[in-house]
């Protein structure tokens, strides 16, 4: 990849705040009907090298999920979009860095979804410990 086709940390996050925008309450049905695309893809992550990936995309769908089933709602309505808007960006398959390539195909992935999870630290730390999850295992 070429200097100039990459894109900085503010960007990325810029392009996932677009995309959130357009998420509507039928698009956080629609993200909890891709659970099975999401862990086929999942599955396909080196596992040892996507570690925080894999997690934060796992308990990102899950408070998804606990929002949408009304199990969980103590967050705010922006931080839902965000992490369905990084969810939606894990699964497109031509985002900046196609998914296919061998080895980098998904460091853009993790970039963005570890962005959201940066600027969502508050709400998602408290979503843990609600459920029950070590925030280490995230951060």
């Amino acid at each position: 990849m070429q200097e100039s086709e990459k894109f900085s940390d503010d960007e990325l996050f810029e392009e996932i705040e677009r995309e959130s925008s357009k998420v509507t309450s039928k698009g956080v049905i629609k993200i909890v009907s891709k659970e099975v695309k999401l862990k086929r893809k999942s599955a396909s992550l080196d596992i040892y090298r996507f570690w925080k990936l894999f997690k934060q995309l796992k308990v990102g769908f899950q408070m998804v999920k606990d929002y949408k089933n009304k199990e969980y709602t103590d967050i705010p309505w922006k931080s839902i979009t965000l992490i369905v808007a990084a969810i939606l960006y894990f699964l497109n398959p031509f985002d900046l860095i196609p998914d296919f390539i061998p080895v980098i195909g998904f460091t853009d992935d993790a970039a963005a979804v570890a962005i959201v999870f940066s600027s969502l630290r508050k709400d998602i730390i408290k979503y843990c410990n609600w459920k029950g999850i070590p925030k280490e295992e995230i951060f």
